[in-house]
């Protein structure tokens, strides 16, 4: 039996090779077998560009590479986007393997001059197992396609799951013998069963000899097998001749490893029993003399980590046993890592519906107690806290932050914008990044990688375009069932592939002028700084009412987050416009994925660990503005859940923390805002009403508000200082100034029913997920800003 050529689903090859005449017979042998390669690279840097970019199904790795960066280092990054990778190297000294497998651990080791048939099956092995692996992190987080999904969706999956199709055709090659649902369900049982293989792992001491379990039916190559192995360093358990005690030993003794022949004595033979003993979380490989195409496409299908044909040399068995363990040992540490997460965050999730139900039912006490006694005094002391807040913060702005120095010389810096869909924006975006002045010794000093997640529009083809007038633009592609699910997944698969000692954030809809870099970098020319946040811009602040309202209402947040700096350098990060020293972002833990704000919890994670923040007002992003109301309560629903997120999270480690008092301060009151916010403008109404009653009413009062006069005022108008600062630095005139501060504090009154929409939103839902926010550019909105959305759908910058 043997394998169809489907044209229509060829796997990718990514070749990197050095030696361009071996390179050149390696893509014809693989074209023969086949598979589509993509692309022929020599160099490390290429082999990382091309793969996070088009996704291959598979990187056939040299190690000795052109350039600065060799093959372990490249696979090291293409591994960690979930991509498969071999090794196909005449470097099979111990010294490279071990530091291969200890540092970049791929699917297979094939040392040079290589076998066709040989590397034919372990492609097949590690573009199948490598799904498998990637499924099984899928069912841990609980992102798994579902089985009967139509192929179309289902050709391209995280993991190069791409259609695997059975045929009668006697064509040897290994790419199409298992259907997609075949894989996926392979997974599911290995996952179930997970549980064996990960107490194994965490039970075992580190320093005893790992466990080889040898089924072989010939006695003398069991016994040859054991005495090779045992002198390569492993514990032998004594071999087995048939399948049923292979699988009551696997069970009983749990091995780190099998080494299966296929002919066995009895009735079960070494594919059954391959098959039964991979799903309790134990790797298996194939030592046999059957090469056969039926009995290898068989045994392929079981999707063991290698496969290896006798008569066996010991440097191939020393290779691929090595290899198989520690890819082993990585992928159950990947699930040990995802389910710990995972579960972490479902207890957060239970203390955030807790708490945010604490808080709603208090409110709603409180609200209808002061309605039935006709008193709401307390309304003006606690209205009094964040007036009086505000008062002083504004009154800190006047201030002038502290001066910066210029680096000696200036760090190479990465950009990095996630882009959904963002075909209106993303190619002035990406020009307007790109196009940074910022040089040193007439180089460009920074890279700018932009992350394509999942979109189904043009904005691929929109960046294609751009890559040759800008080669230092990098594109990284994410594809489903990962795409989609949280910024700060995508983030971290940029930060893996990023050069820069700095990186920056932006939005796919942002603009800049050319110095920003200049201007910005050198607030983070201190050792105690990691961060800095420019100002944010509305550039449509003028097509509506609410968008100008926005543009006032970023540019107060920046003028709070100056007088935060100012205080404590207690500044905070966007999602827009951030610069971070990766080395803290890496000692946070990388971004946060399943953070609703994964921006905000990457500021308090710094500032709890004692660094700082600042702000620059002295350069700033352009962002659009929502033009609809629609869209900026599920915006703006988006931003309270995270800070409400943030606050009940991190709420004690804030206190606990050794950050300076006035930190401390600036962050706890930045992530109360929303609730502080909400009370304040509450108190405006009640103030209203009370105004009402007055005038029209002959002087009734309808609820007395008790405290002393100046508490009143305070709580009345301290929201005013800030506004009027904020606009008085950017000059406007007399008229502006003062249609500025009223429409904003209309405007701010959206803050009430946002409480209970973020309340409700928090109560209600299931999981965290980036629902973008739709950008289009100059484009006209027609179909657009009214299509029926939701308002309980959390929408994402």
């Amino acid at each position: 039996m043997g394998i169809e050529r489907n044209e229509t689903n060829q796997k990718s090859i990514l070749i990197v090779e050095d030696e361009s005449i071996i390179a050149l017979n390696l893509k014809y042998d693989l074209e023969d077998l086949g598979y589509n390669v993509i692309d022929t690279v020599d160099n490390g840097n290429d082999a990382i560009y091309s793969a996070v970019e088009f996704r291959p199904d598979l990187t056939i790795m040299d190690i000795n590479l052109k350039g600065d960066v060799n093959g372990i280092q490249a696979a090291k990054k293409i591994l960690a986007l979930d991509l498969a990778v071999i090794y196909l190297t005449a470097n099979s000294d111990d010294i490279t393997f071990n530091e291969a497998v200890s540092t970049s651990p791929a699917s297979a080791f094939i040392p040079k001059p290589y076998n066709i048939s040989t590397l034919s099956k372990n492609i097949a092995l590690a573009i199948n197992r490598q799904s498998v692996e990637s499924e099984k992190v899928n069912e841990a987080r609980g992102i798994a396609k579902e089985k009967n999904k139509p192929q179309e969706d289902t050709l391209q999956i995280e993991g190069s799951e791409t259609n695997l199709i059975e045929s009668e055709d006697k064509v040897t090659d290994y790419q199409n013998y298992l259907e997609y649902s075949d894989l996926q369900q392979k997974a599911k049982e290995e996952y179930k069963l997970s549980d064996n293989a990960i107490k194994h792992y965490e039970s075992k001491d580190i320093d005893s000899k790992q466990k080889i379990l040898v089924v072989e039916d010939e006695s003398i190559i069991a016994l040859n097998l054991k005495y090779d192995l045992e002198d390569l360093g492993y514990d032998v358990i004594e071999p087995v001749d048939n399948g049923t005690e292979a699988i009551e030993k696997s069970r009983e003794l749990f091995p780190d490893l099998v080494l299966m022949d296929i002919n066995l004595k009895g009735n079960v033979d070494g594919i059954e029993a391959a098959d039964d003993i991979s799903e309790m979380g134990i790797p298996i490989i194939f030592l046999t003399a059957n090469t056969d195409d039926f009995t290898t496409f068989e045994a392929l299908k079981t999707i063991p980590y290698g496969y290896l044909s006798k008569p066996y040399t010991i440097k191939d068995l020393q290779l691929t046993i090595g290899m198989a363990l520690k890819k082993h040992e990585e992928d159950v540490k990947t699930i040990i890592k995802t389910e710990n997460k995972v579960s972490e965050k479902n207890k957060e999730l239970i203390i955030e519906k807790t708490d945010v139900a604490i808080i709603l039912v208090f409110s709603l006490i409180l609200i209808f107690e002061s309605i039935f006694q006709r008193n709401a005094t307390w309304l003006q002391w606690i209205l009094f806290i964040p007036s009086a807040i505000m008062i002083f913060l504004a009154l800190v702005s006047l201030k002038t932050p502290d001066p910066v120095e210029e680096w000696e010389i200036p760090p190479f810096v990465t950009l990095i914008v996630p882009a959904h869909n963002e075909e209106h924006t993303i190619a002035e975006t990406a020009t307007s990044l790109a196009s940074i002045d910022y040089y040193y010794n007439g180089e460009i000093n920074y890279e700018l990688i932009v992350c394509n997640d999942g979109s189904e529009d043009r904005t691929g083809e929109e960046l294609a375009k751009l890559k040759d007038k800008f080669p230092h633009l990098r594109i990284i592609t994410r594809v489903p069932p990962r795409s989609g699910k949280g910024k700060g997944f995508v983030l971290n698969d940029a930060l893996e592939i990023s050069r820069g000692e700095i990186v920056g954030v932006f939005d796919a809809d942002a603009k800049v002028d050319p110095d920003f870099l200049s201007i910005i970098i050198p607030y983070l020319n201190d050792p105690d700084v990691q961060g800095v946040q420019s100002r944010i811009k509305m550039y449509n602040k003028d097509e509506n009412w609410l968008t100008h309202m926005q543009h006032v209402e970023l540019a107060g947040f920046g003028n709070i987050v100056r007088a935060k700096d100012i205080l404590g350098k207690a500044g905070f990060l966007g999602g827009n416009g951030q610069l971070v020293k990766k080395d803290a972002i890496y000692d946070g833990g990388g971004w946060d994925g399943f953070a609703i704000t994964e921006d905000l919890n990457l500021s308090v994670k710094l500032m709890i660990e004692g660094s700082a923040i600042r702000y620059c007002g002295e350069t700033w992003v352009y962002q659009e503005a929502v033009p609809t109301w629609r869209q900026l309560f599920r915006q703006r629903a988006r931003w309270a859940i995270g800070n409400f997120e943030t606050l009940f999270i991190y709420g004690t480690k804030i206190i606990k923390s050794p950050m300076p008092v006035f930190r401390m301060f600036g962050v706890l009151e930045h992530v109360a805002f929303y609730g502080l916010n909400m009370l304040v403008f509450f108190g405006f109404i009640v103030f209203a009403l009370n105004l009402i009653g007055w005038v029209f009413f002959d002087h009734v009062t309808v609820l007395r508000m008790d405290a002393p006069l100046i508490v009143g005022i305070l709580s009345a108008f301290g929201f005013f200082p800030g506004a009027v600062i904020t606009l008085t630095r950017d000059k406007v005139g007399f008229f502006e100034l003062i249609y500025g501060v009223i429409g904003y504090w209309l405007y701010c009154f959206h803050l009430i029913p946002l409480f209970f929409i973020t309340v409700y939103q928090m109560l209600t839902r299931k999981e965290r997920t980036w629902a973008k926010t739709v950008h289009t550019g100059d484009d006209e909105m027609d179909g657009i800003v009214n299509e029926d959305i939701p308002i309980g759908e959390i929408e994402g910058k």
